[in-house]
């Protein structure tokens, strides 16, 4: 935690301000993805390793006033809202209501006490120098022919369109333009992890993040035979945003980013794929044709991801918070 002092009328007063990390990840290129986990075998849900030392990044938060905790009693608060997680929650980050699939990566990637916004519980996620993969979570919601990723999250609804909302900061000292940061996607299978379309929220490898969407239907029938099909993929179109929000310059500070996916009408060309920086727009794409005229699964799953298609070039961190899914707008705390 980092120390401010101030003097007020001569006085001498010692302040304690609280701190919290996150990061963003993204890139273009999957090349080496290693995070689909499609034999179903769910990684461990173990906090060992419990680090004290979340708050590498010496910054502080001034806004200790805001309320982070924002899940107690969501479903009644937010009807709209599919899911929220401000990681306050001892239970497991896999089981029902929860993530279907968590990789620590051997403690890369852990909830600890302080991690998060002001002072509060946090996912702490931990590169080594040279560190390609950080561990995430992957969250299924809505109907899923997939069992393994239904963990009774509204599962008899179908969802066209979708907002998500996350906190994250990069410690101060960041270095280096990592690859993924979330995807919202269609799975379409029983037996694999075959999808529809991709919605891929990654980094433009000059320190913004980029929306970077992706077809995998012909007509009305879904071309890939697998998780991350690249052969079969149709790529839409990416487009950056404007923040530098991997720059060192810019590391140590809370970052609110919203997604917004929506599918397209049948047959027409007006899918949407934006996203906004601390409420501020930074891309946007209307005139998508994500799925033609494919309409038996909707957007069920969003993953969100730390993987560095190069590798980190220190040792360094980055923290997520108040994650929510939501039918609409979020909105900044």
């Amino acid at each position: 935690m980092g120390l401010k002092w101030g003097f007020v009328a001569l006085m001498a007063v010692a302040l304690f301000s609280t701190i919290a990390c996150s990061g963003g990840s993204g890139s273009n290129g999957d090349g080496g993805d290693a995070d689909a986990d499609s034999d179903g075998d769910s990684d461990s849900d173990s906090d060992s390793d419990s680090d004290s030392d979340a708050d590498t990044d010496g910054d502080s938060d001034s806004d200790t006033d805001v309320e982070w905790a924002e899940c107690d009693g969501w479903q009644t608060a937010h009807p709209a809202w599919i899911f929220c997680d401000d990681f306050e929650s001892d239970a497991p980050l896999v089981g029902p209501g929860r993530y279907f699939e968590y990789g620590d990566n051997s403690g890369g990637c852990m909830v600890e006490a302080t991690a998060g916004l002001g002072d509060s519980r946090g996912l702490r996620i931990r590169w080594p120098q040279g560190g390609v993969e950080a561990g995430g979570v992957k969250l299924g919601f809505g109907r899923n022919p997939n069992s393994y990723m239904n963990k009774g999250i509204r599962p008899d609804e179908d969802f066209r369109e979708i907002y998500y909302r996350m906190y994250l900061k990069n410690q101060v000292g960041w270095q280096g333009d990592p690859a993924k940061l979330s995807r919202a996607t269609v799975f379409t299978s029983a037996a694999d992890w075959r999808q529809a379309m991709i919605a891929h929220l990654w980094s433009d490898g000059d320190e913004h993040l980029l929306i970077d969407p992706a077809s995998c239907v012909e007509g009305g029938t879904v071309m890939c035979v697998g998780y991350n099909d690249f052969d079969n993929l149709q790529w839409l179109g990416m487009k950056s945003g404007i923040t530098r929000i991997f720059a060192t310059e810019n590391s140590g500070r809370w970052n609110c980013v919203e997604a917004h996916v929506r599918l397209n009408d049948p047959g027409q060309n007006n899918g949407i794929q934006e996203f906004w920086i601390d409420g501020q727009l930074e891309a946007r794409s209307d005139d998508l044709n994500f799925v033609g005229t494919y309409t038996a699964y909707a957007i069920n799953a969003v993953f969100f991801e730390n993987y560095w298609n190069d590798g980190s070039p220190v040792a360094q961190e980055r923290y997520f918070d108040n994650i929510v899914v939501s039918t609409e707008p979020i909105g900044c705390l």
